[in-house]
């Protein structure tokens, strides 16, 4: 029997009880094929039979799931006023496990309003509820959505510690989803605190976590986040084939963004070993995917201005070494780096933006 038709015969019944039930349960069934907006209108429905019949529980439920709806329409604001009062009814009715959910996905929407410090607080306290109840798996979540707001206000240490309590929390229950997101958010930790070679071990074992489940997104943005790291310590070779990897990860998947963020930061390593007709090339193609996705600030911009870069990089390698325009052979130096009066000013790709970190997980209850 669908949700629907139980729905239905609890209508035709009168039953109250069993029609909350069912509204609750047909929402968590619309988001999980993504109908957020007929979810909303479902645990809504679901909240005001609660609230008739005074059932506090099942009212915090409704909330907190609603609050998850809201924040997949963007509807953030009221999405951290359901989970603030999903939270609320669950420390009345002494609800520690119930209250830690509502309080880790209060944080999730936190953040995604820039109030980092009110969403540090929150994962803080999700953390310290799961760690109580010994739920180490919604312990690790909790901690690493707690490493990922720490790192917005630049808090790289304490991120660091969090991201690695959380990866070891999901080694143990052999979560591998949960220990790649983990491993690759340390390993951006890390790049800011400038310790490269643990973030390049860090975000290679989190790609092959996410090899080996077959999740391609996830594993284009940490090998991305990979070669990032690799152009740091001048692995460019390496980070090359990293860019390529990721961009042709998100070109299977059709995602635009992140194919032109791979696509930009490949072009950054092609220049440091002089290939810069594939670099203007791989500039170009990011420039391409951030147009159509109407993106001409953000990504967009910063890709027409490396391949500015780039364009002019090419024609002062050309001038110094006599090539015209149509020679696009490497130069006989094996690829070496380029020379400081080559490159004053080197390019260092842009650590990945928070949109491109693994987004809060966010828990619904059945």
């Amino acid at each position: 029997m669908s949700y629907q038709q139980d729905l239905t015969i609890c209508r035709e019944l009168g039953e109250r009880h069993g029609e909350g039930r069912a509204l609750n349960s047909l929402g968590l069934a619309l988001q999980q094929v993504r109908q957020f907006d007929e979810a909303i209108a479902a645990h809504q429905q679901d909240l005001a039979i609660c609230r008739e019949l005074g059932e506090r529980h099942g009212e915090g439920q409704a909330l907190n799931n609603l609050g998850s709806a809201l924040q997949q329409v963007r509807r953030f604001d009221e999405a951290i006023d359901a989970h603030q009062h999903a939270a609320a009814r669950f420390t009345e009715l002494g609800d520690t496990h119930r209250e830690g959910q509502a309080l880790n996905n209060l944080g999730s929407a936190l953040q995604q309003v820039r109030r980092f410090d009110d969403a540090i607080e929150a994962h803080q306290q999700a953390a310290a509820r799961f760690t109580e109840l010994g739920d180490h798996h919604r312990e690790g979540q909790a901690l690493n959505n707690l490493g990922s707001a720490l790192q917005q206000v630049r808090r790289f240490h304490d991120a660091i510690e969090a991201h690695q309590q959380a990866a070891a929390r999901f080694t143990e229950l052999g979560d591998q989803d949960g220990e790649g997101q983990a491993l690759n958010n340390l390993g951006t930790a890390l790049q800011h605190m400038r310790r490269f070679s643990e973030a390049i071990d860090a975000h290679q074992l989190a790609a092959a976590r996410f090899t080996e489940l077959g999740d391609t997104h996830r594993e284009g943005q940490a090998l991305n986040n990979l070669g990032t790291a690799l152009q740091q310590v001048r692995r460019f070779h390496e980070a090359i084939e990293a860019h390529q990897q990721a961009a042709a990860r998100f070109s299977e998947l059709g995602d635009h963004d992140g194919e032109g963020q791979a696509l930009n930061n490949l072009g950054s390593a092609l220049q440091q070993v002089r290939r810069f007709d594939e670099a203007v090339d791989a500039h170009q193609h990011a420039a391409a995917r951030f147009t159509e996705l109407g993106d001409h600030h953000d990504g967009g911009g910063q890709a027409l201005s490396d391949l500015e870069v780039a364009e002019q990089q090419r024609g002062l390698w050309r001038v110094l070494t006599g090539r015209g325009r149509g020679d696009r052979e490497r130069p006989s130096a094996a690829d070496a780096p380029l020379a400081a009066e080559l490159a004053p000013t080197p390019y260092v790709p842009a650590l990945p933006a928070a949109a491109t970190v693994p987004s809060a997980y966010m828990e619904i209850d059945d």
